[in-house]
């Protein structure tokens, strides 16, 4: 039987479940309304969980920094995919700038969380996976996102289309590290997350 809808990723953790279900018939153990209950919600909430640390493999169209794997993906965890607005909205810095000075232009609570972060760099990256025109500016500026990662501090990630590699560029910087340049864009988390 082919389950409609379901890739075969997902179809293999819908068999391991299963097959729990099954050792414990074999083990002469009952299956209470509970248990499987139980069970039927993990295989629900297991299946279409987005994994940021297989989206985020070095490969073709795609790098990403070990600074990044250290600083966000190491805090990163599993989520429910997101839905992203039908546009992301972010601002067009006017002038260089510090990350100080571009913090200043976003409003209250613009951090993502780097499950948060990944989650939506990655639905942007997939909506633009040959660095076509879209929400990630594609010129070879900064995509600039501000992350509480690793010892809950805050970082910066930035995002840059490589049109000599053809490939996206995901890397974290240290706050405070870089000065940002004209025409750079930076995005709030609250253009996603609605507070």
């Amino acid at each position: 039987m082919t389950l409609k809808g379901v890739t075969d990723e997902q179809r293999g953790k819908l068999y391991k479940r299963f097959q729990a279900i099954v050792e414990r018939i074999g083990e002469g153990k009952s299956l209470g309304f509970d248990f499987v209950m139980e069970e039927l919600q993990n295989i629900h909430d297991g299946v279409d969980l987005f994994d940021s640390h297989k989206f985020f493999q070095n490969r073709e169209g795609l790098w990403r920094s070990d600074a990044f794997a250290r600083q966000i993906l190491s805090v990163a965890k599993k989520t429910k995919r997101i839905q992203l607005p039908k546009h992301v909205s972010g601002f067009i810095l006017h002038k260089n700038m510090s990350d100080t000075e571009s913090r200043k232009e976003l409003d209250d609570n613009h951090v993502f969380s780097a499950t948060e972060v990944c989650a939506v760099i990655a639905g942007m990256i997939s909506r633009q996976p040959n660095g076509e025109n879209g929400d990630l500016i594609n010129d070879g500026k900064a995509n600039i996102f501000y992350v509480r990662g690793k010892d809950d501090g805050v970082l910066t990630v930035g995002v840059a289309w490589g049109a000599g590699g053809r490939e996206w560029n995901v890397d974290a910087y240290q706050f405070g590290d870089r000065r940002w340049r004209a025409g750079d864009r930076g995005f709030s988390r609250n253009s996603i997350f609605r507070p």
